[in-house]
């Protein structure tokens, strides 16, 4: 009975040392200590997507300086994971820190992870009725606004000359 209970508290402590590396070094580094992403998954999150966004439980919601309507969700100032528009019932969420890695680690499609986004977001931050999307998805929204760029695609990447 001993063995069983130190094994059982020796996972627990190992998965709870995960996730804090997870916040403290982000999911890629975590993962390579793990020896990869499946790893990762199972050891620190027992294949739950929601435990994942429960490391998120404690963000800091400030009112955007810029837009009246946003209320932006985050650790660290100019580091939004989320953003909340109040005006549209929208929640733009960080799609390298959190989105890609619910679909592309986790399993889900686009549905699902919105599904799971906002169910967490409604038990967690009492955000009832919102629609999730991804940042890459605001980013898409403000070329149209703001530039009039209607159909264009966003993109991460640099050009050099």
């Amino acid at each position: 009975m001993k063995h069983i209970i130190k094994k059982i508290l020796k996972e627990e402590t190992l998965k709870q040392t995960l996730k804090q590396q997870v916040k403290e070094f982000g999911w890629k580094d975590t993962a390579e200590l793990v020896g990869g992403t499946e790893n990762l998954v199972k050891l620190g999150f027992n294949n739950d997507p929601m435990e994942f966004l429960h490391l998120f439980d404690d963000l800091d919601f400030v009112q955007s300086e810029e837009k009246p309507n946003s209320t932006l969700f985050r650790y660290k100032k100019y580091e939004n994971l989320m953003i909340y528009d109040r005006k549209n019932d929208k929640v733009f969420i960080d799609y390298y820190r959190i989105w890609s890695i619910l679909s592309n680690d986790f399993g889900l499609n686009y549905n699902e992870t919105q599904s799971v986004t906002e169910t967490w977001l409604d038990e967690v931050y009492n955000l009832k009725g919102v629609t999730t999307t991804t940042q890459l998805q605001m980013a898409m929204v403000v070329l149209d606004e703001v530039y009039n760029l209607r159909g264009v695609t966003t993109s991460n990447r640099c050009f050099k000359k």
